[in-house]
């Protein structure tokens, strides 16, 4: 009789411990920009896998994220961790050695080199006059064929009425038409096509301006 209690008071305690549970790590976005995408791979790994943020999830610029790690650290304590941002710029850290509750801090300065803009232009100014709140800006000289990151860092927006100050990708003796483009808070867009600039130009946007 004493055994079979000593059996059962045994089986009760197993299944009041925990279960036991890789450590988890702490991402901080302090890129600038909206994260959308995490991704972390050991470091033996060439292959960068599932994007770790839930569906609906993203990382806005200042907060954080606790992700679990796929491996006890006595297995693998090294690992490669990539953010991308809603542009598609990336910003990655390589062979980063973790332990249980580390905080790993993302900066611009994580940027990969290939997706880094330099602006070596003057200053134009934007004016929205759209009548909405300006979430993106973009900014591509007229000959390409892309419209390149948002020039908006930071969570920063243009409230109508207001207008921000931009430099331009290149000097003014090099490029001076320019295709510009603001995007609001419902996705709407706002473009200007072929635009001749100057140094210090005045560029307003209104609705009439709407895509």
């Amino acid at each position: 009789m004493k055994k079979c209690f000593f059996g059962l008071f045994f089986v009760v305690l197993l299944a009041a411990l925990p279960a036991q549970q890789n450590p988890s790590i702490t991402i901080v976005n302090n890129t600038g920009y909206t994260v959308w995408y995490v991704y972390m791979s050991q470091t033996a790994s060439n292959s960068w896998g599932n994007d770790l943020l839930k569906s609906d999830e993203i990382l806005s610029d200042g907060t954080s994220v606790s992700l679990q790690l796929p491996f006890p650290l006595n297995v693998v304590n090294r690992y490669d961790i990539r953010l991308e941002d809603s542009d598609g710029d990336t910003y990655t850290k390589m062979n980063v050695m973790v332990r249980a509750n580390s905080a790993i801090v993302f900066t611009f300065d994580d940027i990969d080199e290939e997706a880094a803009e330099s602006f070596d232009g003057p200053p134009v100014t934007i004016v929205n006059n759209t009548g909405y709140t300006i979430y993106y800006v973009y900014i591509s000289k007229t000959t390409s064929d892309s419209w390149g990151s948002d020039r908006l860092g930071r969570s920063e927006t243009i409230s109508n009425g207001d207008s921000v100050s931009l430099q331009l990708p290149h000097p003014v003796a090099e490029v001076s038409r320019y295709d510009i483009k603001l995007e609001d808070s419902d996705g709407d867009s706002y473009t200007k096509m072929n635009v001749l600039v100057a140094a210090n130009s005045r560029i307003v946007f209104t609705k009439d301006d709407m895509d």
